[in-house]
């Protein structure tokens, strides 16, 4: 796949300009999963554990409550936070085998309990994750997350210390591009437990909604005509390390433009790619594929009946940009 991307400058400095003067809404920010009351120890191990489990959730829902992904998963975590469930106490974790984990894992992503009504698969891999996840805690750090944090010195980058150094030892966060990391980081500073002092080492969040988004805008060009095939085409690929690379550097130029801080493009463009731009674009059918669609949630607008990035984006008016779709890959980075 190398050499076969292109960033498209020209479309990020548009893009970027386009939403320099959009705002986020400020009750976004105020949702329980952010300002639930509980002890510390308890907060950290909800917000480590959901983001741990975070990938490639296609098909986790709850219908009647109309949850689809991570706002499931972010459900089901406030619970048990508020809950102070002792599945969350410092080191619990070791007490379950993978299996019981897994069946516990299963239990709670159920509508009615059961644990073969469950949504959420790959249950022992996310079920490893989070043991491996507990064990290294417990023999780095104590079992307190809140030792972790502060030999972090809130920064990312430590002399081997910071959050990116430490936290990719884990398998869970193992990502070379530090997306499940970054984004544990943006939920503990919105929910005011750590205020990263070296906001300039922050590797933008790129999951499979960004990545498309960008493709179809043409923020980032495919220029080989076999991959661009494979993503119109839904063919499974290898890897997607350079896709997603131009994808973060794009995302590097619009943030530069808009004023925007880099972790808050998340809220733009994974909202967008989510509800607006999925497998029935809003451009062409007029309608979000998300009931409330999450972007309108998100982004403070009076009115949302058509796409905001029609005068930016390629996809719009060419089909072939419109077309495309996020690589396929079996990952756990994201």
């Amino acid at each position: 796949m190398k050499n076969s991307t292109a960033v498209n400058e020209t479309l990020c400095k548009a893009t970027g300009l386009l939403i320099r003067d959009l705002r986020l809404r400020e009750e976004f920010y105020q949702r329980p999963f952010l300002t639930t009351v509980a002890p510390v120890e308890m907060r950290l191990r909800g917000y480590f554990y959901s983001v741990a489990v975070c990938h490639q959730t296609y098909h986790l829902q709850n219908a009647a409550l109309g949850l689809f992904g991570w706002d499931y998963l972010e459900k089901v975590f406030t619970q048990l936070v508020q809950d102070q469930d002792p599945l969350l106490e410092a080191g619990n974790l070791n007490n379950f085998s993978k299996d019981e984990l897994a069946l516990k894992l299963a239990m709670l992503f159920s509508p009615d309990g059961k644990p073969e009504n469950t949504t959420l698969d790959r249950l022992e891999e996310r079920a490893q994750m989070l043991k491996e996840l507990d064990e290294f805690v417990s023999a780095k750090f104590s079992s307190s997350l809140a030792h972790l944090m502060e030999t972090t010195r809130s920064r990312l980058m430590n002399e081997d210390k910071g959050f990116y150094e430490i936290l990719s030892a884990s398998s869970a966060f193992s990502d070379p591009m530090k997306k499940k990391i970054t984004f544990l980081l943006k939920l503990l500073e919105e929910a005011g437990m750590v205020n990263i002092i070296d906001k300039q080492n922050f590797i933008p969040i790129m999951d499979y909604h960004m990545q498309r988004v960008l493709l179809r805008i043409g923020c980032v060009e495919v220029t080989d005509p076999y991959l661009h095939a494979s993503l119109i085409n839904h063919v499974s690929l290898e890897s997607d390390e350079e896709i997603r690379s131009a994808c973060i550097e794009a995302f590097r130029i619009i943030a530069g433009i808009s004023g925007h801080a880099v972790t808050k493009l998340n809220d733009f463009f994974w909202s967008l790619g989510r509800s607006c731009c999925n497998v029935q674009p809003l451009c062409q059918f007029h309608r979000c594929e998300k009931e409330p669609c999450t972007f309108f949630q998100i982004v403070d607008l009076k009115e949302h009946k058509d796409c905001l990035f029609t005068h930016v984006c390629l996809g719009f008016t060419h089909e072939k940009y419109r077309k495309l779709w996020q690589p396929v890959v079996v990952t756990h980075y994201y």
